[in-house]
């Protein structure tokens, strides 16, 4: 996440994994996980073992007072927790915000982070509910005679991005598109920054999308536009809990732990407060986002891209030690639980409860956000 640092000067504030793996143990108790979970899925590990022997948000000020946002964001899974984050963070540089939440027609409000939403409306945000699938939601939620005051878009989700960035077109907005760091193909160089190969718009609809509004069609009509690709997403009100979770079902109850050899290959996991913050940073820096696109004309499909991820990078083994550490336990009893396993020998093994990173180097860079 080196061009986000760069081009924003964004600044990690929740970097501490030990810190951050405390906080979410925290959670992890709370929801009774430790003592009961029957979500937890065991066929991955009895495969390869058998196989292989948080931030507050304080109100500024008033510099965006009468400035209106728009968040449309998703039903869940690695992202579903941003959108609500992302609203705090543009309440508290006083902006109007109207959050647009997909339902996909079933109804969500039971479960985090919807379940938590009191709080935007607490804080001012307007929050709709709709079934994006559905031929007219968006302008149905959006109020089109209204659309003029969208000066900026946040677009969190992938059913209907194409129509919220051409909504963004017609209101001459500020884009923002939350992409996805799972898209870029790992070589000898890590942290992988922006301009790292990636898959390409035939294999990722994130990368698709990205050249899209980048097109002749698209971007000469937007008053700017950002994509920003997080990696594994971690934090308060997290809908997908698979990536520690995994971990603390496993140590909270002394069973083996599964763990990739050689362990210490390393990733970035990240707290959605920070990745929200890295998102809302744009707002009042527009400008330096444009310079940091004009500045690589020669790729103009890393222009306006900002790795958007913990600046600091942790081995999976210190994952282990961190969830450890955070329900009481040892280095050495950690080590006494690892069982380390060839990953080319498990690529047979069942989906079900699978290890949650990748088996292999992952992680990006944050300069360019931070320096921007």
């Amino acid at each position: 996440v080196e061009k986000a640092k760069a081009v924003l000067g964004w600044q990690s504030e929740f970097n501490d994994f030990d810190v951050v793996a405390l906080g979410y143990y925290e959670g992890y108790k709370a929801l009774g996980l430790d003592k009961e979970n029957p979500k937890m899925d065991t066929a991955f590990d009895e495969y390869v073992l058998n196989a292989s022997s948080v931030a507050m948000f304080s109100t500024t000020g008033g510099k965006y007072d009468n400035h209106t946002a728009l968040i449309v964001t998703n039903k869940g899974g690695g992202h579903g927790e941003i959108g609500m984050h992302l609203a705090l963070a543009l309440r508290a540089k006083g902006l109007a915000v109207q959050l647009v939440n997909d339902t996909a027609g079933k109804d969500i409000s039971g479960s985090l982070p919807f379940s938590e939403y009191g709080q935007l409306v607490a804080a001012g945000v307007e929050v709709f509910y709709a079934d994006l699938s559905q031929p007219g939601a968006l302008e149905e939620a959006t109020c089109p005679g209204l659309c003029r005051h969208y000066e900026w878009i946040f677009d969190n989700q992938n059913v209907i991005q194409k129509e919220v960035a051409d909504l963004a077109a017609s209101c001459g907005a500020f884009y923002a598109y939350i992409s996805s760091g799972g898209m870029y193909i790992p070589g000898d160089k890590f942290p992988m920054p922006e301009a790292n190969d990636a898959k390409g718009a035939d294999k990722s609809k994130q990368k698709a999308h990205e050249e899209y509004v980048l097109s002749d069609a698209i971007r000469p009509k937007l008053s700017g536009c950002a994509f920003f690709r997080p990696q594994y997403i971690v934090g308060p009100y997290t809908n997908k809990r698979d990536y520690l979770d995994w971990f603390f079902d496993r140590l909270t109850r002394d069973l083996p732990v599964p763990l990739p050899a050689p362990g210490d290959q390393t990733t970035t996991v990240s707290d959605v407060r920070d990745v929200a913050s890295m998102v809302a940073s744009v707002v009042g820096k527009e400008d330096a986002v444009a310079e940091a696109e004009k500045a690589t004309t020669h790729r103009p499909d890393v222009g306006p891209v900002f790795n958007c991820a913990s600046d600091k990078a942790v081995s999976l083994k210190e994952i282990v030690y961190a969830c450890g550490a955070a329900c009481g336990k040892s280095r050495e009893d950690c080590d006494k639980l690892i069982k380390y396993y060839d990953p080319a020998a498990a690529k047979d093994a069942p989906s079900g409860g699978k290890f949650p990173f990748r088996a292999t180097n992952f992680n990006v860079g944050v300069e360019k956000a931070k320096a921007v």
